[in-house]
């Protein structure tokens, strides 16, 4: 036959491979949709038996006309119901990486092939409900949220998508497993900096004099650029200029970080306590590095930098992703 394809052929390999490559988009199957009466779609169907009941017992030919007009009515709702999820394809969730406690915000984008504008809400189970107007034809930003609880590798669970359009008397509903990964950093917990030695160090250990972050050495005229940390508000509340604080600590000293040099605490408060001193570290432009476990980030100052050091706290004692 002509157009066809043999199986064995070359032609069919190529083809076989070819599919095998693309990626479905994720797009919602109609026999998939659950559909429900909202409080007002219970309350219409109510009213609407009442209707009935009366007509048969007056035996009422208005009464008659006005149900099947308001039952026809309702059946388009829901035809319009369902088409405003059977219609959507979502693009891959993405997140950025948030501290346990936070909201993890999954962003993706939906298209919908609907002339319609219907409003649109999208939730995770255990998450919150955000409701968009989808535009036809042209692609729109949402966006779902979900508690972060603990550091590590959050995995959503599906994400719901519901509709009540247009009436609101009923409610479709798909659920759509969601294929992302959010990195959760340990939760910043306040306390004194606590530095360990570094391979670096060890030539240069004791002398002292250099710019650090250890004891106070004196005020200096404010530059820009300095940090916001260390500029002296007494100063300036008394009207004597505006200042910043000078620190001095071990010449030729980087700070080290290490979960080990906190004995007594559990792990994750430890790592919590590591996570606070990389974030004030890096507000005081001080150069610092993490030794975790037999995992080693050299020192440096930047956001690269400090995002490297969260990722090996948020992953500590995880498979990496």
């Amino acid at each position: 036959m002509k157009g066809s394809v043999v199986p064995g052929s070359s032609d069919f390999q190529a083809r076989s491979r070819t599919a095998g490559k693309q990626r479905l988009p994720s797009a919602f199957l109609r026999q998939s949709i659950l559909i429900l009466p909202t409080r007002y779609g219970f309350i219409f169907l109510a009213m609407l038996a009442a209707l009935l009941l009366g007509a048969v017992n007056h035996n009422n030919n208005l009464g008659y006309l006005l149900v099947f007009l308001l039952g026809g009515m309702a059946l388009v709702s829901i035809l319009h119901t369902r088409r405003a999820v059977s219609r959507l394809a979502l693009s891959p969730a993405r997140s950025k990486p948030v501290f346990a406690g936070q909201k993890a915000i999954f962003a993706f984008t939906v298209k919908t092939s609907d002339s319609a504008c219907p409003a649109i809400s999208f939730q995770f189970v255990e998450g919150e409900p955000t409701t968009f107007i989808l535009r036809g034809g042209n692609p729109t930003s949402a966006q779902a949220s979900l508690n972060a609880g603990q550091r590590g590798l959050l995995r959503p669970g599906p994400l719901v998508v519901a509709a009540t359009y247009p009436l609101g008397l009923f409610l479709a509903r798909r659920s759509l497993p969601v294929h992302a990964i959010c990195l959760v950093y340990p939760r910043p917990v306040p306390g004194p900096l606590v530095t360990v030695p570094g391979p670096d160090n060890r030539e240069n250990e004791g002398d002292a004099g250099g710019c650090g972050v250890e004891d106070f050495s004196g005020l200096e005229v404010y530059q820009p650029g300095d940090p916001l940390q260390h500029i002296s508000w007494k100063s300036y509340s008394r009207g004597q200029g505006l200042y910043t604080k000078k620190f001095e600590g071990t010449r030729g000293k980087s700070l080290y970080f290490n979960p080990d040099s906190l004995p007594g605490l559990d792990f994750e408060l430890r790592l919590s306590r590591i996570c606070y001193m990389i974030l004030k570290a890096d507000a005081m432009r001080a150069p610092y590095g993490l030794h975790l476990g037999n995992r080693l980030v050299k020192p440096g100052l930047g956001e690269k930098h400090k995002h490297q050091c969260l990722r090996e706290l948020a992953l500590a004692g995880h498979k990496k992703a």
